[in-house]
């Protein structure tokens, strides 16, 4: 047997012997998620290759782990490896929400490994009541003030309907206290005629 044919045998005999694993894994809205490789011997470095997918409508390359370094592909958001090799996601939102794999290509002889998560992010409810009552509070400080407004101008017209029955009274005493000044200057005239008139007579029958 040739040397090449050991050698894709050995890769044969590799790719057999497979390991899969299921994880969930849920997280709130806005938080940085950390999606683990269960079982990753990550601290002897049993593996030549690991790579973080997608699942959706087949698979969508995130980065991509060899002994060279780090790469990652064309993915739609941030993404970078964690601590042991597990995938960051910050800021999740629930379009992050899905399954993702692990995949991890091992050394001749070792095991490959599929570990798949399934991610599932609440939907941001905290965020919509805030907005909520924030709208609200202004909703409810517009009524309040418009309240007010409605208030005032009920009001006005009763202050200036008072201030003006109060001028007219004004008026009609001041009126008053002409005409009572007339008639007594006219009154005070008369008096004054009669008494020089009564004063001319008297002269007139003296002499």
């Amino acid at each position: 047997m040739s040397k090449t044919h050991v050698v894709l045998f050995i890769q044969l005999l590799s790719v057999h012997y497979v390991t899969q694993s299921h994880r969930d894994i849920k997280a709130d809205c806005g938080q940085d998620v950390l999606l683990p490789c269960p079982g990753l011997d990550s601290e002897h470095g049993n593996f030549l290759s690991l790579v973080w997918s997608k699942i959706a409508k087949g698979k969508l390359g995130i980065i991509r782990w060899t002994a060279k370094g780090s790469k990652p592909y064309n993915f739609s958001r941030e993404a970078r490896f964690g601590e042991n090799h597990s995938l960051m996601l910050p800021r999740a939102t629930p379009e992050d929400s899905g399954e993702y794999e692990c995949a991890i290509r091992a050394n001749v002889g070792g095991k490959n490994q599929y570990l798949s998560v399934n991610l599932t992010v609440h939907e941001c409810v905290a965020q919509f009541e805030g907005t909520t009552s924030g709208q609200f509070e202004r909703s409810t400080s517009v009524s309040n003030s418009t309240l007010s407004c409605h208030d005032e101008v009920h009001d006005l017209p009763l202050m200036w309907s008072a201030m003006g029955y109060l001028a007219v009274a004004l008026a009609k005493i001041a009126l008053s206290l002409i005409s009572i000044w007339v008639l007594h200057k006219r009154h005070s005239r008369q008096q004054q005629n009669r008494w020089t008139q009564d004063l001319q007579r008297s002269k007139t029958t003296s002499y």
